[in-house]
């Protein structure tokens, strides 16, 4: 055999056989999906049309019953490059969830802060949280939405069978659990 032809024979052989050794990319969610309602909290009307957002292109908004659904975020591995669960896990905890809507004041909802089932995020599981009704401040009238402080909430509970959403900041206790059971998983405050 001619050693062109050899080469060629071998070529064709390792580079399936390479392919299958390569890793498939994995993806990673870095924060949780994050659903609930937004209403005003002086008329608790649903407040419809604010943008929820982590970043430019990973946002949403709340549809005509104040409604709202932002997917996690999903940070992907290329055949290039692997990611850094330390690098994945500052994501997740310097990750700021930002509510605006034009005669309201804006709200920022430190995501690491949200209480989860679990100790920990499981960045390889996506992960779902209710935040429940979510309350916006009318500004007065003129007022623009920058002209006052945006609304920092550093961490959100599960609520206390006796607390409302509209007087603290907490989300509802996800459905089939008690505050006793998930107690444990609370934020650190």
């Amino acid at each position: 055999m001619k050693p062109y032809k050899l080469f060629a024979f071998i070529g064709v052989l390792t580079v399936p056989l390479s392919a299958c050794l390569i890793p498939e990319p994995t993806d990673y969610y870095v924060t949780p999906a994050l659903s609930g309602q937004l209403l005003d909290s002086e008329t608790q009307q649903p407040v419809t049309d604010v943008s929820i957002y982590l970043t430019d292109e990973h946002q949403t908004t709340s549809d005509s019953t104040g409604k709202f659904t932002l997917p996690p975020m999903v940070v992907s591995d290329d055949k290039r490059h692997r990611r850094d669960r330390e690098q994945l896990q500052f994501i997740y905890e310097y990750a700021d969830i930002m509510i605006e809507g034009d005669g309201y004041q804006r709200r920022l909802f430190n995501v690491d802060g949200i209480a989860l089932l679990t100790p920990a995020l499981d960045i390889n599981t996506p992960v779902s949280i209710n935040m429940g009704s979510v309350y916006l401040t009318p500004l007065a009238e003129g007022e623009h939405v920058y002209d006052r402080v945006y609304q920092y909430t550093k961490t959100m509970r599960y609520c206390k069978p006796t607390e409302s959403q509209k007087e603290v900041n907490c989300i509802p206790l996800p459905e089939g659990k008690t505050y006793k059971q998930v107690s444990p998983n609370q934020p650190v405050e």
